[in-house]
């Protein structure tokens, strides 16, 4: 008896157990007070926690063997560049020896010409990057942390960027790396949150006309405040996400109970972050790889995201399709092929006007 009780604890805790045998065990542990001896909930309880550490470690080997990559990327296009200057420079130096006086001259009208535009640098002044509409740029900040820019998005930060914080605005979605420095902060401010981080690796997606709001962090621990809700702060710790749903249905004020706010506390839900086992990347940060991931997303939010990359108009006209939820990603496929996918999974139909594509 007690070798079959182990067995099927273990068949329950690895999810291999059938009904027939959940059933068997369940018997088996109601007699003699075996529930008690073998005490299966915590076994259970022990067992998820010990499953999802191993998933984190899984997870930040993924991100240390993607950065590996991304570094070996950009020493290979710093070597190509300086190979790059070298030739210019041997074709240049001729020149540069047979017009050395003009040369002189040149740097010295030059040289007040900055003198002057540094003494006229208003304190305060931004830096503005904006990725291109069909591209990722990436960006490396004044103190050396590292920004990738998704399709469209815009990052901020201001010429005293480092002295006193190290404050950045986003409008899109980034993924930051940011360098530890816990004298000075590192705050990301979007139109709906902040996050105030020391040093870690997180993304961050916030677009003025999306639903939803996102900050999903892979490493390290950042602070979330809803700029809605000032007073709450939330403690994002590796593999969560934090998701906000930004323009809520607005109540109808005979629905709105004496002596309440009439504007909503934004939604807020916390969950985990979605690691496919063939994706380097989890599913928020997959647009690194320049693929479209969703994860039991609705219609409209996948529908903003198909706007972005391939360049369209998206409208609906039936309020039901646009709360059908699809899993999936998207790498080379067309926007018709796309939605030809989308097809095999749910019903809609849908037809295209140029540049609009309209579902029904």
């Amino acid at each position: 008896m007690i070798n079959n009780i182990w067995i099927l604890i273990g068949k329950k805790l690895n999810g291999e157990a059938s009904p027939e045998e959940l059933l068997e065990l369940e018997q088996l542990l109601q007699q003699q007070g075996a529930a008690d001896l073998y005490a299966v909930g915590e076994l259970e309880e022990i067992w998820k926690n010990d499953q999802q550490t191993t998933d984190d470690e899984k997870l930040l080997d993924k991100w240390d063997a993607f950065e590996a990559e991304l570094d070996a990327i950009e020493e290979k296009e710093a070597q190509e560049a300086a190979e790059v200057i070298a030739i210019q420079t041997k074709r240049k130096k001729d020149r540069i020896i047979k017009l050395g006086s003009l040369l002189a001259a040149a740097c010295l009208m030059l040289g007040v010409f900055w003198f002057t535009r540094k003494e006229t640098i208003v304190p305060g002044k931004s830096n503005e990057i904006t990725a291109p509409k069909n591209g990722i740029s990436k960006i490396q900040l004044p103190d050396g942390s590292r920004v990738w820019l998704n399709m469209g998005s815009k990052l901020t930060y201001n010429n005293d960027f480092g002295t006193d914080q190290r404050r950045v605005s986003l409008v899109g979605e980034a993924f930051f790396d940011v360098v530890k420095d816990a004298q000075r902060p590192f705050i990301v401010t979007t139109p709906t949150i902040s996050v105030r981080v020391l040093g870690t690796k997180f993304n961050v997606r916030s677009y003025d006309h999306d639903k939803t709001s996102e900050a999903a962090l892979v490493r390290g621990k950042i602070e979330l405040t809803v700029l809605k809700n000032p007073e709450k702060k939330i403690i994002l710790n590796p593999s969560e996400k934090l998701t906000i749903i930004n323009n809520q249905e607005p109540l109808a004020k005979s629905n709105i109970p004496t002596g309440s706010i009439a504007e909503e506390t934004p939604l807020i839900a916390l969950s985990r972050i979605h690691q496919a086992k063939k994706d380097t990347l989890p599913s928020e940060a997959l647009w690194l790889e320049n693929k479209l991931a969703f994860d039991a997303e609705d219609f409209e939010s996948i529908a903003q995201k198909m706007e972005r990359r391939y360049n369209v108009n998206i409208v609906f006209e039936n309020e039901e399709v646009k709360k059908l939820r699809f899993t999936g990603k998207f790498e080379k496929e067309s926007i018709n092929k796309a939605l030809l996918s989308l097809q095999k999974t749910a019903a809609f139909r849908y037809k295209t006007d140029a540049n609009q594509i309209v579902i029904y």
